[in-house]
């Protein structure tokens, strides 16, 4: 019988988890490779460690530009934070690819990591992951990356990147190679040439859930983001009674003069982030204002948005949510990642895509453990309905 040992060391300096299998013959961990140009001297190596750019440090880093206490997180980052070991050799068709261009998706590494780690770990499986740092996606680094991916011989790859990265591999990765890009929809991209699919939100599928609980008047409330951007695009192309557009900048700390009752019994529409949607509730609220309803995609769907809002606030708030119910074995090990599945989609969309390539075209004796479909080149989620009370997220009825 195969035997899974896993050692779980947590630090206050790094909650980034790193991967490693033990062979009979001698331990091979997963390895983070390199390629941004250049060399990282002691002084850039403490400040990607003050920046919490952790998967930089790791692959980044030299001894000889070290120092004692930079040396201590890099053991720490490197050998302690988790350790999956498993006594079997590995197989050259059991190794998942992961690119990431850490530096422009930010938390994102960090969460799509995790994700993978709780699937691994909770399905126990003889699996080797090799991550790549392209650090950005331009198109020396991509280029780069994806050589060296077809070189090593990964045939899989989970590639959490921005629309732009989505478009290079589309027209520039070896079509016998899969990509998995768990942060876009298809939608978002255009192009799939039949070697990548996505896991991102079909954010027009939720626009029109959230549209059928009212028909008002429009107002739009948003940033100047990518993500605001798209989601504005959308709504507007429905023709619907647009009455006004209103841009929170990152300085905003009050809407006074900037909201009136003009906006009573309007459909509100927040495509703003988590702290800036509080900040227009609360502020309506305290300006008076009554709209009809106020809508939310996914963006927004986090028990944070409950702490910072009062229930009074919000009691016409609907929000869609793409997230179902999740293997409990999955969901109780990404609590110990430092990931919570029940809110993040993209570690969701993670697990749902690393589930369905392990499944099908690793290791097909395995079965799939979660339930969405994979039709075309996405994700079938299937988007429903919120609305808080008091203390959590309930599924709205309007019966």
């Amino acid at each position: 019988m195969r035997k899974i040992i896993l050692f779980l060391v947590f630090s206050f300096l790094i909650l980034d988890a790193k991967v490693q299998k033990l062979s009979n013959i001698m331990p091979a961990k997963c390895e983070y490779l390199n390629f941004e140009p250049g060399i990282c001297d002691n002084a850039c190596l403490v400040n990607l460690v003050n920046e919490n750019k952790i998967f930089s440090f790791l692959s980044m880093y030299k001894d000889e530009f070290s120092d004692e206490n930079l040396r201590k997180i890099y053991a720490i980052a490197n050998n302690e934070t988790a350790t999956l070991s498993a006594i079997n050799n590995l197989s050259s068709s059991d190794k998942i690819g992961v690119l990431l261009p850490q530096n422009v998706i930010g938390n994102y590494a960090k969460v799509v990591s995790n994700a993978i780690f709780s699937y691994i770990t909770s399905q126990n499986l003889e699996i080797e992951v090799k991550f790549y740092l392209s650090g950005n996606e331009s198109r020396y680094s991509l280029e780069n990356v994806l050589n060296n991916i077809k070189n090593d011989g990964i045939s899989v790859v989970i590639a959490p990147v921005t629309v732009a990265g989505a478009k290079f591999i589309a027209n520039n990765a070896d079509e016998n190679i899969l990509f998995f890009i768990p942060t876009l929809s298809y939608e978002m991209v255009g192009i799939s040439k039949g070697n990548i699919f996505f896991g991102g939100i079909n954010y027009q599928e939720q626009i029109l859930k959230l549209l059928n609980t009212s028909s008002n008047k429009i107002v739009i409330f948003s940033d100047n983001s990518e993500l605001a951007k798209t989601l504005n695009r959308y709504i507007s192309q429905y023709n619907l009674d647009l009455f006004s557009t209103i841009f929170i900048s990152d300085e905003k700390t009050t809407l006074l003069g900037m909201v009136d009752n003009s906006l009573d019994d309007s459909l509100i529409f927040l495509n703003l982030p988590l702290q800036k949607t509080s900040l227009v509730i609360n502020e309506l609220a305290l300006n008076d204002i009554k709209p009809a309803s106020l809508l939310s995609t996914q963006i927004n769907y986090s028990p944070k948005l409950l702490s910072s809002t009062k229930y009074d606030y919000r009691k016409n708030l609907y929000i869609a949510n793409i997230i179902n119910e999740i293997p409990q074995n999955v969901l109780l090990n990404s609590f110990l990642f430092g990931v919570d599945m029940n809110y993040d989609w993209v570690a969701y969309s993670t697990a749902i895509g690393l589930d369905y390539l392990y499944s099908v075209f690793v290791n097909t004796n395995h079965t799939r453990i979660f339930k969405e479909n994979i039709i075309g080149s996405s994700i079938d989620y299937e988007s429903k309905i919120y609305q808080t009370n008091r203390y959590k997220f309930i599924k709205y009825n309007p019966n």
